[in-house]
């Protein structure tokens, strides 16, 4: 197990970012981001947890959640970790970890902090030279904050943040 001392703020959102073991870019492949997505999606009507910011990486996954039932950001992280991993090793005839061990976490206490962290998750892409504008990435929440039309048919629901 890992020496990382979680701690655990009620009411508060946490940015949380994992990554693929040995930064394996599996998700150039868009049907294991929209697995990934419904992975995420399940698991949010099923942990209670409110979903403000996703992007979906090459080799890495930024969350934005707010848990408000029962259950914390490590276990609703272990889920959409193991799950994700059984279908893809399921889908590919494999065994073995998709996912480093660890991941990490920071609290999120008010609005310009999560405001600051929609932005960074947003810009990754834009960062890492994938897109030229944040829109034109498809695994992000970005167009379901920026267009509307894109709410008509989405693969995940973001819970809009009041503010």
């Amino acid at each position: 197990m890992s020496d990382i001392k979680r701690y655990y703020v009620e009411n508060a959102a946490y940015f949380l970012t994992t990554v693929t073991k040995d930064r394996l870019e599996i998700f150039k492949d868009p049907k294991y981001c929209k697995i990934l997505l419904v992975t995420i999606e399940y698991f949010k009507l099923i942990l209670d947890y409110k979903l403000y910011g996703f992007c979906i990486m090459p080799e890495h996954l930024h969350l934005i959640i707010h848990p408000f039932g029962k259950y914390n950001f490590s276990y609703i992280m272990q889920m959409i970790k193991g799950s994700f991993a059984r279908k893809l090793n399921k889908i590919n005839g494999n065994m073995g970890h998709i996912w480093q061990k660890t991941f990490y976490d920071e609290c999120i206490l008010n609005s310009l902090q999560l405001i600051n962290k929609l932005e960074y998750v947003h810009n990754n892409p834009v960062e890492a030279q994938l897109v030229t504008l944040p829109e034109e990435y498809p695994y992000s929440s970005y167009n379901h904050y920026i267009k509307t039309d894109f709410l008509l048919n989405p693969i995940i629901e973001i819970d809009m943040p009041e503010f």
